[in-house]
């Protein structure tokens, strides 16, 4: 059921019972004492996502599930026309409630064919068992047949087939879909119609029919004649003449009225400019429009003159400095414009999931390094129908757990280091121009026995200073290229840095780790003067992606810097790589798809590499120069020693 609307509507439920935050773990083996609080029950993982007002809709959802779960569990089986009429008058009792008078007539005609295939059944002294396929075929095709008694003149528009002596004069007729090759009708002859092949004099034929129709709804017109056509194609907008008979009534009309008749070409927005222009011939009735229609220039006038008036905010926050590092030119798009560009979301698999992708491993490994226990983290994700199903999860589980095991390792030798944890630090700190940055740090950790300090307590200032640690993990990789030649994957710890850069220019001796499964990434405490600095250069830059988007993005820079850096260190017997190059791979992908395309905003500001060549070299150290040159690869042992 894991992969079920019943499966999802259990958690919901769950975590309706349990409320938000509230739970319990009862899995085999587990004690419940240990387990309680983790949102657990019996397997499946409680979703907190309803609240009192969304219990009413939750309500009228499962009515309907359960509703349409007992009508399936009746049509399912064979039944005697008796009981079939029992069973189908329930349905339509259960699922169509009149509103109006009109909905009762519309339920009567509906149940007519029924009772009468009853009537006929019980005439015919029918009694037995009938599959739904029988009686939904009869019932249905009953209901779809049009009755003869249809009133032609019902009032309104009426709308009809050309057909021979049934043209009557109206005060206005129209002919639509007079297209070329639509009208006359084209009819595939067939091999056996002689007529076709051997045609006599007083033989019918469909395309003088339809002639002849055309003239006689031409001559029933009284006030007004209307024919349109398909002026234009619908994929590359070229001209499409009209029906041959169209076309002869219009040299007709031509020949003997003057000036000549020029068909009118229809708008087929509701915006388009010609409704609202004066004597145009054109009328809307969509008023809504009508405030659209201001001159373009006035529109431009008018954008430049609201962008010049945004002024970037002076109070930053360290939220907004590491989208400036993870994606640059989303500054511009999200936060100056205010506007979210969307991809197109993968479709629901429509098949039952055999494995995870990257992304899902990612997130599922992640949501378990962030649960102290692992076992704990795994039932939650195992209840959150997070796993494949059977063997298929199991081994997905076991590779999970490898891959936190692996991480944990190298995470205890610095837990040990600084067990005690710190309080959350405020961060306050002014730049020139009247810009500044706030946030707060949470998850420091320092050695034990050691004071707790606090940023926002002025005798911290006096106080010695304390040596501080900021963990972070993921379920990845932390380096890429080949085994002796690694280089650190930056683009992971560019929001690590931001938080490292303000704990140093606030003061603290901050040493930042970031651990993956392939080994780990330290930043080393840096001076109080140079973190400020470094800040401020992004504040700075922060300022001037806010007016126009960096031709920068975080992978392509950090190729540029890595392939710049390796080229100094070669021998003089080797040729160096062109850096433009490995950042344009990176940029593009070629194959395997880069930055531009897994990025919605990128693309709506530039199209390749090409665009963004010349200033991204002093974009890329602008940004990330120091993160390069302060990542350094320090192991836990290396850092006890030198407390020691």
């Amino acid at each position: 059921a894991q992969n079920t609307w019943a499966f999802g509507l259990r958690r919901l439920l769950l975590g309706y019972a349990l409320g938000a935050g509230e739970g319990m773990t009862h899995s085999v083996g587990a004690d419940k004492d240990e387990a309680a609080g983790q949102g657990v029950w019996q397997d499946v993982l409680a979703q907190p996502a309803l609240s009192g007002l969304s219990a009413p809709l939750m309500a009228a959802l499962l009515d309907w599930l359960q509703a349409t779960s007992n009508t399936l569990s009746a049509l399912s089986q064979d039944q005697t026309p008796t009981q079939w009429g029992h069973t189908l008058n329930q349905l339509v009792q259960r699922f169509f409630a009149p509103a109006e008078d009109s909905d009762e007539r519309a339920i009567a005609r509906m149940l007519e064919p029924l009772q009468s295939w009853l009537t006929a059944c019980e005439s015919a002294q029918l009694d037995s068992a009938l599959p739904l396929e029988v009686v939904r075929e009869h019932w249905l095709s009953q209901i779809e047949v049009g009755g003869l008694q249809q009133r032609f003149f019902g009032g309104g528009v009426q709308f009809g087939t050309l057909m021979p002596m049934r043209s009557i004069p109206f005060a206005v007729i129209g002919l639509l879909g007079m297209n070329d090759g639509a009208y006359p009708r084209v009819q595939a002859a067939r091999d056996f119609d002689l007529m076709a092949t051997s045609w006599r004099a007083g033989d019918r034929s469909r395309r003088e029919d339809d002639r002849y129709l055309f003239l006689e709804a031409i001559l029933s017109a009284r006030q007004k004649l209307y024919v349109s056509w398909q002026g234009h194609s619908a994929s590359d907008n070229s001209a499409c003449p009209p029906s041959v008979l169209v076309a002869q009534l219009l040299d007709h009309i031509n020949v003997m009225w003057s000036p000549p008749h020029t068909p009118r070409v229809q708008p087929l927005q509701p915006f388009s400019r010609v409704y609202f222009e004066a004597g145009s011939g054109f009328e809307t009735y969509d008023s809504d429009w009508a405030a659209a229609q201001v001159d373009k220039a006035q529109i431009a006038i008018d954008i430049d003159v609201t962008l010049a008036g945004l002024v970037c905010p002076a109070s930053l926050t360290l939220d907004d400095l590491q989208r400036l590092l993870r994606a640059p030119v989303e500054v511009f798009f999200r936060n100056r414009l205010q506007t979210t560009l969307d991809q197109l979301d993968q479709l629901a698999e429509p098949d039952e999931p055999f494995a995870l992708n990257a992304l899902q491993k990612h997130q599922a490994g992640t949501d378990l390094l962030c649960n102290m226990d692992i076992a704990q983290g795994l039932a939650r994700l195992q209840g959150s129908g997070g796993l494949p199903l059977a063997a298929f999860g199991q081994r997905t589980a076991q590779g999970l757990l490898d891959v936190a095991a692996q991480v944990r390792a190298r995470l205890d030798p610095w837990q040990a280091l600084y067990p005690q944890a710190l309080d959350a630090q405020p961060v306050d700190l002014a730049f020139d121009g009247g810009f500044s940055v706030s946030g707060v740090l949470a998850g420091l950790f320092t050695q034990a026995g050691t004071k707790p300090v606090s940023l926002n307590n002025p005798d911290a200032k006096r106080a010695p200073l304390v040596a501080c640690l900021q963990l972070a993990a993921r379920p990845g990789a932390v380096y890429q290229g080949k085994k002796g030649s690694e280089q650190v994957r930056g683009h992971v710890l560019v929001t690590l840095w931001v938080r490292h850069l303000a704990g140093c220019a606030s003061g603290l001796v901050l040493t930042s780790v970031m651990v993956g499964v392939d080994g780990q990434v330290v930043l080393s405490p840096m001076a109080k003067d140079a973190a400020q600095a470094a800040l401020a250069r992004l504040v700075q830059a922060y300022a001037q992606a806010w007016g126009a988007p960096l031709p920068v993005a975080c992978k392509t820079a950090f190729a540029y810097l890595q392939t710049h850096a390796a080229n100094t260190r070669l021998p003089p017997d080797k040729s160096p790589k062109d850096p433009h190059e490995a950042a344009g791979s990176a940029f593009e992908g070629h194959q395997l798809g880069g930055e531009l395309d897994q990025s919605a905003y990128l693309q709506r500001a530039f199209v390749s590499y090409d665009d963004i060549m010349s200033e991204m070299p002093h974009w890329a150290h602008e940004l990330y120069g120091d993160l390069s040159a302060w990542a350094t690869d320090v192991s836990a042992e290396q850092i006890i020693a030198v407390s020691s």
